[in-house]
Parts: C-alpha cells; sequence; structure tokens
C-alpha cells in the first residue's frame, strides 16, 4: 500500500473524528436522533479545559528544567504483571459498575431478548415451548417459531452468557470479557506497533470509561469485539508469521464474530482482508475459511431449526428486508436518507469524544490530531485506519442510532480507535524529548498534561457519568424475585401492568402481525382503531393474514399519522382528539392513569416452562381469567405502582385476593 493512500485513510480519519462532529448538521438535519444535549456547552467546556490543561503543562516543562534529565524507563513492570493488573482492574471495575450502577439487570432490550436466549440455551433447549397466552409473556425482539419461543439474535452472545448463567454469575461474563481485552489488545498492537506502544494501547483500554459502561452490560458488541481481537492477534502477533494453526483459529474467531454481530464481522474482516491483499498472503484465506466451518455449521443448524433455513437470520425472518442496510423507509416508518445517515454518523463521533475516556478535552482530539500531523508511517498505521473506517463506513447505511451506554454500534472501532490514540501519544511523545532544551522539558510538559487529562476526567467528569446512569431508569434497578424470596413465597404468579400502547403492540404479534408492521401501525394509526381491530381480530379468530390485511387497510385508511396525546401518562399513544373517545378506550386509559410498569426486564429470569417457581407475566386485565386457568391454586401478586399514587411510581409489590384484577 502506498504512503499517498496511507495518508489519505488517515486524512479521512482525521476529518472524520475531528471535523464532522463540528458541523451544525444534527440540529438542521431534523433527524431523529439530534445527538448529545447541550453539545455547544461540551464544546465550550472543552475549549477551557484545553487551555487549563495547555498552561499548566507549559508551566511544569518551564519548571522542570531545573530537575536533571532522567530515564523514564526505570522501574518498568514487566509486561505480564502489567497486563495481569490491567486486566483485573477493568473486569474489577466492570464488575462493581454492573453490580452497584445497574444491579445486575438489563437496561435495553437487546439485553433483555438475549438473556431470555441465554436462559433458553442453559436450560439445554434451542428454544422455549410456546407461552400460553402469548400476550402475557412475549417481549420485543423475540417470536414464536415453529421451533419455540425464541429471541431473533444470533447464538454465540446468548451462548456465551449462557455458561455464565449455568454458575449463576451471567453478570460477570462481560467485565471477564472486557478484561480479557486488555490482553488481547496488548497483543494486536504489539504485533502492529511493538511493544512500547502496545503498552499504552493496554493502559488505554483498561481506562477508558466507555469500555468500561460496556463491559458492565449485556450487550453482545462486547463478546463480538472480544472474538474480533482474539481474531486480530491470532493474525498479526506470531512472528514472523503467523502459521496455519493460528490462521485456523483466527478464523473460528471471525466465524464467531459473525455469530453474535453479522455487521461487525464484515467490518472485523477488512482490515484482515487488506493485510491478505496487501502482503499477498494468499495461502491464508484456505485456512482461514477451514476455522470458520466448526461455527458456521452450527449457527447454520440453529438458524435450520428455528426459520427452516440455514442461511435464514432471526432478524430477517422477523422483520423481512426493513432492517436491511440502505436508504428507504426504516421499520418505525420514517425516512432514511443520506442526510440522516451522516446526521447519525456526526452524531456518533460527537458521542466519542464525549464517552471514549470522559476527559475534560475531546477524547478524540490525540488521535485525529496524530491523523493529521503524523510522522512516519508504519505498515500498522495502514491497518489500523482501514479497521478505524470500516466500522463507519458500513454503519452509514444502518438506519439506526443507539446511544446507550455510549454510541453502542461504534463500539466494533473502539480498539482501532484506542490503537491509534496510543499510536498518537507514542509519536507526541517522540515530538515532546526531541523539543527538550535548556529552557523547556518537552517530556515533563507532555507527561503532566497526560496526567491532568486522567485526574481531572476521573474526579470532576467520570463521577457525573456514575450519577446519571445510577438514577436513570430506576424501575429496570428493582428485583421483585427477591424482594418475593425474603418474604418466603417460592411459588407465585406475579402479573405486571404495562402502558396500553404496549399491550397494542404485543397483542398485535400475538395474532401473527409481523413485528416492524405492527410497529409502523402503532406510530400512524388511532390507538382506539386499533383497538377495536383486535378484538375483532380475536373474537372472530381471524387468521394472521386476514389480520395484517385488515391492519394495512387501516393504515391506508389514514392519510397522516394520528398526533401524540402528549398529556396522557403514556405519551406515545396516538389519538384523534377530533371526536370522542368510545368506553373501551376510555377504560385503557384509565387503567395508565393508575400506573404501569416496565415488564421485560424481568421475563429472562421466568423459569423455561413457566410452570414452577416464580413466574412474571403481564397484566391482562380482562383477559386475566384465562392466565389465571394455568396457574390453579398459585399465589397471585401484582407488581405495580401504590394505588392511589402516581402513575411513575416505583412499583410495589400486592398480593391479590381471589386473583381479582384491580
Amino acid at each position: 500500500m502506498t504512503p499517498r493512500i496511507v495518508r489519505g485513510l488517515w486524512l479521512t480519519v482525521a476529518v472524520v473524528v475531528l471535523g464532522l462532529p463540528l458541523i451544525p448538521l444534527p440540529e438542521s438535519s431534523g433527524a431523529p436522533d439530534p445527538g448529545p444535549p447541550l453539545w455547544g456547552t461540551s464544546v465550550a467546556a472543552w475549549g477551557i479545559g484545553l487551555a487549563l490543561v495547555i498552561a499548566v503543562a507549559v508551566g511544569a516543562g518551564r519548571l522542570a528544567t531545573r530537575l536533571p534529565a532522567g530515564r523514564w524507563t526505570q522501574g518498568r513492570l514487566p509486561p505480564a504483571a502489567l497486563l495481569t493488573l490491567l486486566a483485573t482492574g477493568l473486569a474489577t471495575w466492570s464488575a462493581y459498575t454492573m453490580r452497584s450502577v445497574f444491579a445486575a439487570n438489563p437496561v435495553l432490550i437487546d439485553e433483555m431478548a438475549q438473556l431470555f436466549q441465554a436462559r433458553v440455551f442453559a436450560s439445554g433447549r434451542l428454544a422455549a415451548p410456546a407461552p400460553e397466552p402469548a400476550a402475557a409473556f412475549l417481549i420485543a425482539h423475540t417470536w414464536i417459531t415453529d421451533a419455540g419461543w425464541a429471541s431473533l439474535y444470533p447464538p454465540m452472545h446468548p451462548l456465551v452468557l449462557a455458561l455464565g448463567m449455568v454458575f449463576r454469575a451471567e453478570w460477570l461474563v462481560t467485565p471477564v470479557l472486557g478484561g480479557a481485552g486488555v490482553a488481547l489488545v496488548y497483543l494486536v498492537a504489539k504485533g502492529l506497533y511493538g511493544p512500547k506502544t502496545a503498552r499504552t494501547a493496554a493502559f488505554l483500554w483498561a481506562i477508558s470509561s466507555w469500555v468500561m459502561f460496556m463491559s458492565a452490560s449485556y450487550m453482545n458488541h462486547v463478546t463480538a469485539v472480544t472474538f474480533a481481537l482474539a481474531c486480530w492477534a491470532l493474525v498479526w502477533a506470531p512472528r514472523p508469521s503467523p502459521r496455519p494453526g493460528h490462521l485456523v483459529a483466527a478464523g473460528l474467531c471471525l466465524a464467531a464474530v459473525a455469530a453474535t454481530r453479522p455487521l461487525d464481522a464484515v467490518a472485523a474482516g477488512v482490515p484482515v482482508l487488506a493485510w491478505i491483499v496487501a502482503g499477498r498472503r494468499w495461502f491464508a484465506v484456505p485456512w482461514m475459511a477451514l476455522g470458520t466451518l466448526p461455527v458456521f455449521a452450527g449457527w447454520g443448524y440453529f438458524n435450520w431449526r428455528l426459520y427452516g433455513s440455514p442461511f435464514t437470520l432471526g432478524y430477517s425472518a422477523l422483520y423481512g428486508s426493513e432492517i436491511s442496510l440502505g436508504f428507504g423507509i426504516d421499520p418505525w416508518g420514517r425516512p432514511f436518507t443520506p442526510t440522516v445517515a451522516l446526521s447519525n454518523l456526526a452524531v456518533a463521533m460527537r458521542r466519542l469524544n464525549l464517552f471514549l475516556y470522559e476527559w475534560p478535552i475531546p477524547a478524540l482530539l490525540p488521535l485525529g490530531l496524530w491523523a493529521l500531523a503524523g510522522r512516519p508511517r508504519r505498515p500498522g498505521d495502514a491497518i489500523v485506519a482501514i479497521g478505524l473506517l470500516a466500522v463507519p463506513a458500513l454503519y452509514f447505511f444502518y438506519w439506526h442510532s443507539g446511544f446507550y451506554p455510549g454510541p453502542r454500534y461504534y463500539y466494533a472501532a473502539a480498539p482501532f480507535l484506542i490503537m491509534g490514540t496510543a499510536r498518537a501519544w507514542r509519536w507526541g511523545w517522540g515530538l515532546a524529548r526531541r523539543s527538550c532544551r535548556s529552557w523547556w522539558r518537552g517530556d515533563v510538559a507532555l507527561v503532566t498534561a497526560a496526567v491532568v487529562v486522567l485526574i481531572w476526567g476521573w474526579l470532576s467528569v467520570l463521577p457525573d457519568r456514575f450519577a446519571v446512569y445510577r438514577t436513570g431508569l430506576s424501575t429496570l434497578k428493582l428485583h421483585p424475585e427477591r424482594e418475593l424470596g425474603a418474604r418466603g413465597v417460592r411459588q407465585a404468579l406475579v402479573i405486571v401492568p404495562e402502558r396500553w400502547g404496549s399491550r397494542l403492540i404485543v397483542s398485535l404479534w400475538e395474532l401473527g402481525v409481523r413485528p416492524g408492521l405492527a410497529e409502523r401501525a402503532y406510530r400512524w394509526v388511532d390507538a382506539c382503531d386499533l383497538h377495536r381491530l383486535i378484538e375483532v381480530a380475536r373474537a372472530a379468530r381471524l387468521t394472521s393474514q386476514e389480520t395484517t390485511r385488515r391492519l394495512e387497510a387501516l393504515m391506508q385508511a389514514s392519510p397522516v399519522p394520528a398526533p401524540q396525546l402528549r398529556d396522557a401518562p403514556d405519551e406515545t399513544l396516538h389519538l384523534r382528539g377530533a371526536r370522542p373517545l368510545d368506553p373501551a378506550c376510555e377504560r385503557e386509559l384509565r387503567r395508565d392513569g393508575a400506573g404501569y410498569t416496565l415488564f421485560g426486564y424481568l421475563v429472562w429470569r421466568n423459569p423455561i416452562g413457566l410452570d414452577t417457581g416464580i413466574v412474571f407475566a403481564r397484566d391482562l386485565y380482562d383477559r386475566n381469567a384465562e392466565l389465571f386457568a394455568r396457574y390453579p391454586g398459585w399465589a397471585i401478586w401484582r407488581y405495580a405502582p401504590p394505588a392511589g399514587g402516581r402513575p411513575d411510581a416505583p412499583p410495589v409489590l400486592t398480593m391479590i385476593a381471589g386473583g381479582a384484577t384491580p
């Protein structure tokens, strides 16, 4: 690869990480994701922080001229000791955060669905028995297939979680993977740049707050990145070149990425492909292909059992082409255009500057400066640039912009962002050492700047992020199963009221309407019209095809979307205010006004057969008799905000006498 091409790649990196966040596109494009709030305030705060850091560093560089010159390498820990210390520290930090901040509970529906699938795997099944009635148990991103009830996600991450679940330590899986990433980042960086940059990269991975928060979640991004790092370590760390055994194992790891997050596997494979093509290492291709076979065979069997074909993924089985890459109408019925895609990319870069380290300066500033001015370029620089750009290039064509915790879709680029930042710090260190004069110590100035940035971030910026995550989504931090256990309850049915909007969507699923269409209908059609259609379809026992046909006709009969009901307890409801509500709709609104809570995060704690122990079910109100009939003689509890209190008050457990629903 020519120096001009490598230079062009790094100039592109500089534009993406430093230039794009400054374009006011998210504010003017009308994209669904407006980006981090108070962005202008963050930029102003960075300006102040950068000025103060520079002032302190310059002062230290001037004062240090009175000190004797010394060697900075004295007292360096051996690599094994350093990596053990950093890996243990990150894993412990992540495990503490998982328990103390997130209460070892899932926060996003992605986590909930994959924990459910992990529970299924841990029971020795590929799918759970179909629940009855389905509306009482289904959650988003799960579906009842011919083989049973399963998650739509690829199987690798749930399988990894299931291994921890067997030992009742599923909450420890991702922290351990995050800690393992320290050693893997070191090996990859050492293969590309050498031991000095590798040490810096391992340190930066271990202190990254974003890596820590991601490793404190149940998100499959952590598993995908760990397998990707293992693949790269097997390809680039061996000297002088990888042997066939390394390449077979690398192919196995790359296939594991695909069986976790397919698009991330493409991004992970691009730099490996560049390494093969640039060095004409064609011998690597058959060996890596051989390594993929066991994973692809198992994944194909999983898909065949659940969806009828080895090549059908859960995503396409449930959503068809609605969630494919490319422009058009997204699954929620909103236009996805190149302008929206560019806005999403700008938003992601803004969040990376905020979340990657929680520093008082932009996190990507050192990387951006190196991308603009760094010399000389090494062979590893091309690989890092390609790996870094592959992720935004692919996700540019994906319609959704996820941002909790942080821009999670871009976590696939985190290793290259961190290795590039390590390269930038080493480059800056070389410049600082060469700038030393009788009146100036550049090395001391740079070390002072780094120390100030780290301590300032840890003591002032990062605690605010902890506070946001600890106090936000407080209902998801509760453990009603523990409270029941403390009361001596070993077997009970616990009904959980959800908002009317959620029950409408779940009812459409129960009737066989595909999730994408159900979501678009909910965002377009009057809720009362949806409610009536569901009641008619249920009473007439309509087929899923007929229900879908009638729903599509109802959507076509509504030329514009019904307005959202902003003053209702559930602000996502769409109701036309020009007509009076019928009694059924008024009753549903009163139920929402009496209080509802979140149900999805409890489903994975249910026993697979829903026939023993503590079983959480969605409150079906008028249909509860159908649910209660399946649990004769069971104690029945309700988990809901206290009667007479605020609709959004924390839920409490109340035993129901005679099985009557309030």
